[in-house]
This record gives structure tokens, C-alpha cells and sequence, in this order.
């Protein structure tokens, strides 16, 4: 099968001082233009988030106040108000140029807060609060304990509150009982939560239930900062909805609400290693539905959405992303236009610019990344041979050595084998393969990438046409028909030298049912039945009757988010160029955006770092987590003050190996504290403060 991309025009520039973004033009330099070609705001935007004052944050207040975890930042429209929620169930409002309390709000809330906003078109004079009793309050000034007003519309924990500049008066609140509550101060409910003005406040959207019947949890919420109609959720799953309010139809009743159906999305998004499972084994499945978001981003045009994963990375979307994939089968005699599923995302570790790099440049730097695997420096290989697969020399290369680079990417990842791993390399496995479909090595990693990646009827299929194919190797693949495949019988039938995880053996010792994929594709194809290729295996099911985007634009690895759900990622400077996120190691991480190159870690929390607010306008970061204080961080230091490229790489990798070492037990622990609570008699007091979720 021939496949080929139809021919595109350049990708439309989002803004403009795209060439300010992206050039590595000094500060000086770009004051210089500044003052010659005029165009300040859209320098001054390249300065707040150029690369030398990322490099030089340093923390210029920390503001104390709060006696428990600070659980939710905020700023107002201006950026001159902070406001801060948390355990000890007060909100705090910080001036910004003074760096002291202005006001603090006893809101009346039993347990921690989670969600706090300046409600728009109200002078910063109401607030709205949501936490972990389920209750949804509305402060008024002068903020008087009988100026708030309370409103018990959920059932389960109050996790985000969603506003938007353009909707005055009016915020959303998304829940753990899968519903998003609109609230029009003009006309809010009755404290149970129904309502006798039509259309004002009421239930706006029902997540519904997942995949395996559960229902789903409202983790996060946000608007589009263009648009008013689109508003997007963290839902609990692995999935990210976006919703057009002009297609909704708030419900009056919260009965009738809940016994409505589930609100269908214009737009579903999720990462291709997750969505793409229905040929995984049981197994594998149920780990995928361990990952889910805890916080969701538009970027400031609207044109990309953030979405930061539970026991997984970050991963970056282009809303309304519709790329058409042309390819021929044999059979056919005109080119077929629909899209290849195993495509998506396979270019999310490549630059995002083309690297101007000549041919001798993209073979110094394969030959780089050969170099690093033998030592067995994966994400250091990694580095080079992604650089090199997206550097305009590659198409000078023959397809010979085009071929070898997309075999070591693979052999790369397959040993790293972090999340999504498995599924990169078996697309650059695909790709080495549509240059040269009579490589034997090439096909028996195909296979072994298959099989670590839990997809073990696609592994089958594939190992029963490579025993067609050359009977002479039959002994490579006899494992895998036999169904007592190991990874190191695989490596040394390929005669790799390279290490594998111990860690994938586990499902070969599993039970039948970890054998056999719960949906999907399980036809059991032999002899001659075989089919031409192997594109039904990349296949995922609707989700809510909508196709699922998942053509990953970039993720970005090296934070842990494992110990809370309450974790933010976001753009950082007024031109998006970088991502910052918490972590579970008590650092804010920061990536280049473009390049997904890990270049900051800011040590902001003695244990944890939840929260991650960039102001509005200037060049400062607030920060919180565990530690009871707010952080505020400019670029003020003399000196860049990042740690070394070997520290990065240090913070990086340990950071992933927790989140792959805790995944596994998280939920057990989870299950046993919740089993305490109970035992302690259920009341919410045997709960204790700064709970990991």
C-alpha cells in the first residue's frame, strides 16, 4: 500500500509576531526592532515569554496566609487580584503590587477548596467557591459571613469553576458527579438547584458514562478565549470534550437533568495510544482508563487546547484539526481519501519547525542517536533521531537510510518504553516498512513493538504473515503464534543488543482474559484468510457519536502526576511559547513549546506543586501545592539559575520512573483510604487535610 500526504500550504501563522516567537533574536535585539519598526505589543508579547527570562525566574514573594494546602489559584481580568483557595476553607484575595492580603473570606465550606473565580461583569466585588463537601457558594462584598450564599446542586466534589470575559455575571461549575451547573447571578437557583427562569441557571452539560459503564467525573473546565459558545472539560477519562453552548439547553430540574441523556460534543480530543486500544488486551485497557485529565488549556488564540493527563504526559491538540490521508490499495485502481488511524500523532516528538539541516547534518545526527542507543541513552537518542526525522535534509537522504532512521526511532522508544512508546515505535516501524516492505529486521520489531504495546492479536496476525512470508525464520515469530512470546526471546531473535523491561513480562503470564481485547477487532485470521494489511487493528470505537481528534500536535514529558488530581498545565508569556506544569516532585517544570525540550525546573514546593497560574499580563508565575504559601516568580535574577542539561535529563527520567513505579499501586492505595474513612465512622472529619485527590 502506497501512502502519501496530500500537499498543503504553509501552516497558517497564528499570530503576528510568529517570526518574533520563533527566532532566536536576543532581548536586545528585539528591543532594537522595537524601536525601529515600532510593533511594541506584539514584541513586548516575545519578551514576557522569551527564552533568557524563562531561564532567570526566581521567587520574588511568597505570600502567606493559609493554614492547609492551597489547592486553586486565580487571577482577576486585570491581573492586579490573586485569589487563593484552601483546606482550611477560607479564600484569600492577594494584591499583586503589594503582596499582601487584601481580603480573607471565611467561605463557609466544610472541606478543602477546590475551585475559586472573579465572577465576570462584577468589579471583582462576588466570587464564586467550589470544594470537597459538593457545595457551590457565591461571595458578595464586603464578604461578610452573611453576604455568601449556598447552593448544593452536586453530589460529589466541586473540581474547576469556568468563566468567560464575554459572559457577564455568569460562571460554570464542573463536578464528580458528571454535571456542569450554570449560574446567572441575574437569576440563580433555589438552594437544591432548580430553577423558575428558563434558560438562566441550571444543568448544562452530562458528561454521561464511560466506556466501561462508570460515570463520568468532572475534573476540569474552561473557555475559549475568542469564543464564548465553546467551552471544554477534563472529564475523568482519557478523553477531552468540547461543547457548544448554543446547541445546549440548560435544564431547570436537576431530576430531569440527571435523567437526560448524555450532552453529545461538537469535538472529542484524546492521545492515540489511548484512544487506539480497542486490539489491546483487557489488561492494557484497564491501565489506559487509570489515565485521565486533571486540567484542560486553550491557548490564546483558541486554536489549541492543553490537555494535562493523570499517570500520563501533556499533550498538545489543534482544535477543529481535519487532515486528509491519501493512499491506493492494490485492489483499487483510483487513490482512496479517508484517513490512516496509526498516522495520528506519529510526529508529536518532532520539531514543530522544519530544522534547517542539510543531508551530512540529519546523518551526523542519526549517527548521534545510533551512538546514544548502544550506550543506552534512550531519551538522548530519541532527541537525535527526532531532530533528524524532522530536519528538511531527510528528504535528501535515500530511502535506504530513511529506513534505518525510522528502525533505530523505534528500537529507541521500544526500549525507553514510556507512555506512548509502543505505539511510536510501531508507527515508525510502519513507516520504515512503506520504504522497503521486504525488510525482515524491520517486520520482527514491528511485531515485538506489537506485543509490548498489549496489542497481541495484531502481534499474532502479523508474526502468522511473517512465518508465510519466510519460512526459513519460522523459529522468530514461533512464540508469538504459540502465545509464550517474551521480550528477550524476541531481542535475541532480532540480535538486538539493547536492554528491554522486565516490566512487560507481566502480561505474559496473564490470565486468558488479559489475552483477548474486551472490544474491537478479534477476528481470528489464518491460512489464506489473511487480509492485505493491517489498518482495521488501528481503529477506536465513536465516543459520545463523535469521532475522536487524536493527532497529537506535541507532548511533553518529564513531570510526574501521580499523588493528586487537581495538577494544571499552561501556556506561559502572551505568545504561548512555553508550557509550565506541576509535579509530584515539587518542581514547576517548563518546555519549549515548539520544540517539547524540557529547559527550567523551579523548585516552588516543598512536596507537591498543584497549581500553575501565569499573570495575565506580565512576566510572573504564581505557584502552589502542598506547602501552605503562594509562590510568585519573575525573571528577575541576574544570572540564568536553570539547572544543567544533565540535571534536566536526571528530572526527567526519575520523575517518569515514579510515575510508572506508582501507577500500579495508586489505586490500591486509593481503595484502602477510602476503606479507613469508612471504618473511622464516615464522617467527614476523618478525612484529612491535603487529600491526594
Amino acid at each position: 500500500m502506497k501512502v502519501s500526504r496530500l500537499s498543503s500550504p504553509p501552516r497558517a501563522r497564528p499570530d503576528r509576531y510568529w517570526k518574533y516567537s520563533h527566532s532566536p533574536a536576543s532581548l536586545s535585539r528585539l528591543l532594537q526592532e522595537r524601536e525601529l519598526r515600532g510593533n511594541a505589543r506584539v514584541i513586548d508579547a516575545a519578551c514576557q515569554g522569551h527564552g533568557s527570562l524563562v531561564r532567570r525566574l526566581r521567587c520574588e514573594a511568597v505570600l502567606r496566609g493559609h493554614s492547609g494546602c492551597v489547592n486553586t489559584l486565580q487571577w482577576n481580568e486585570s491581573g492586579r487580584l490573586l485569589a487563593s483557595g484552601s483546606d482550611d476553607t477560607k479564600v484569600v484575595v492577594w494584591s499583586y503590587a503589594q503582596h499582601k492580603q487584601q481580603q480573607v473570606i471565611e467561605s463557609g465550606h466544610r472541606l478543602n477548596i477546590f475551585a475559586v473565580c472573579f465572577v465576570p461583569g462584577t468589579d471583582d466585588h462576588v466570587l464564586a467557591t467550589g470544594a470537597m463537601d459538593n457545595d457551590v457558594r457565591v461571595h458578595y462584598a464586603p464578604f461578610r459571613a452573611d453576604s455568601s450564599k449556598l447552593f448544593r446542586v452536586h453530589r460529589d466534589r466541586v473540581k474547576d469553576i469556568g468563566t468567560s470575559w464575554a459572559v457577564p455575571k455568569v460562571f460554570w461549575t464542573a463536578a464528580e458527579d458528571g454535571l456542569v451547573f450554570q449560574f446567572d447571578l441575574r437569576a440563580l437557583p433555589k438552594a437544591g438547584g432548580s430553577c423558575d427562569t428558563a434558560d438562566a441557571s441550571g444543568v448544562l452539560i452530562n458528561l454521561g458514562k464511560d466506556r466501561k459503564g462508570r460515570v463520568l467525573r468532572g475534573m476540569g473546565i474552561v473557555t475559549h478565549p475568542l469564543d464564548p459558545t465553546k467551552v471544554a472539560l477534563a472529564c475523568g477519562d482519557f478523553y477531552t470534550r468540547m461543547y457548544d453552548r448554543r446547541m445546549l439547553r440548560v435544564q431547570q430540574h436537576m431530576s430531569s437533568a440527571r435523567s437526560a441523556g448524555t450532552t453529545l460534543p461538537m469535538e472529542v480530543f484524546a492521545p492515540p495510544h489511548l484512544h487506539l486500544d480497542a486490539c489491546c488486551s483487557s489488561k492494557e485497557q484497564r491501565f489506559h482508563d487509570k489515565s485521565h485529565g486533571t486540567s484542560i488549556q486553550f491557548s490564546s488564540d483558541g486554536a489549541e487546547i492543553l490537555a494535562n493527563y493523570h499517570n500520563d504526559h501533556i499533550y498538545l491538540f489543534k482544535v477543529g484539526k481535519k487532515e486528509t490521508v491519501v493512499f491506493s490499495k492494490d485492489n483499487k485502481t483510483e487513490p482512496q481519501i479517508q484517513p490512516l488511524p496509526w498516522l495520528n500523532g506519529a510526529h508529536m516528538d518532532e520539531p514543530e519547525l522544519l530544522v534547517d539541516l542539510h543531508l551530512e547534518g540529519v546523518q551526523m545526527l542519526h549517527e548521534q542517536g545510533k551512538e546514544a542507543l548502544m550506550r543506552n541513552q534512550y531519551t538522548r537518542a530519541l532527541k537525535s533521531l527526532n531532530v533528524a526525522c524532522g530536519a528538511r535534509g531527510v528528504v535528501e537522504m535515500t530511502a535506504t537510510q530513511r529506513k534505518e532512521l525510522h528502525h533505530d526511532c523505534a528500537k529507541a522508544y521500544l526500549e525507553r518504553l514510556w507512555n506512548a512508546d509502543g505505539y511510536l515505535a510501531a508507527v515508525h516501524c510502519k513507516k520504515a516498512l512503506e520504504l522497503d516492505p521486504n525488510d525482515r529486521e524491520v517486520e520482527l520489531t514491528y511485531i515485538h513493538a506489537l506485543n509490548l504495546g498489549k496489542r497481541k492479536p495484531q502481534a499474532k496476525w502479523q508474526a502468522r504473515r511473517y512465518k508465510e512470508k519466510y519460512p526459513d525464520h519460522e523459529e522468530d515469530v514461533a512464540s508469538f503464534l504459540n502465545g509464550t512470546a517474551s521480550p528477550g526471546r524476541v531481542a535475541q531473535a532480532a540480535r538486538r543488543t539493547f536492554r528491554l523491561y522486565q516490566s512487560s513480562d507481566e502480561d505474559n503470564s496473564s490470565s486468558s482474559e488479559e489475552e483477548q481485547p474486551t472490544t474491537g477487532n478479534q477476528n481470528d485470521h489464518s491460512g489464506d484468510d489473511l487480509p492485505d494489511d493491517d489498518d482495521g487493528f488501528w481503529e477506536g470505537n465513536l465516543v459520545n457519536s463523535t469521532p475522536v481528534n487524536c493527532d497529537v500536535l506535541r507532548r511533553y514529558i518529564g513531570y510526574c502526576n501521580v499523588q493528586t488530581d487537581i495538577k494544571e498545565a499552561s501556556f506561559f508569556g502572551k505568545n504561548d511559547a512555553y508550557i509550565i506544569a506541576g509535579s509530584d516532585d515539587g518542581c514547576a517544570l517548563v518546555w519549549d513549546k515548539a520544540t517539547g525540550e524540557l529547559v527550567n525546573a523551579i523548585e516552588a514546593d516543598a512536596d507537591i506543586v498543584n497549581c500553575v497560574q501565569p499573570h495575565p499580563f506580565d512576566a510572573c508565575l504564581a505557584t502552589s501545592g502542598i506547602e501552605n504559601v503562594i509562590r510568585l516568580w519573575t525573571p528577575t535574577s541576574e544570572d540564568e539559575n536553570t539547572p544543567t542539561a544533565a540535571k534536566l535529563e536526571d528530572i526527567l527520567t526519575k520523575n517518569q520512573t515514579q510515575m510508572d513505579d506508582a501507577a500500579e499501586s495508586f489505586e490500591g492505595a486509593m481503595h484502602n483510604m477510602v476503606r479507613l474513612v469508612f471504618q473511622a465512622g464516615g464522617d467527614h472529619q476523618a478525612i484529612q487535610e491535603c487529600a491526594t485527590s
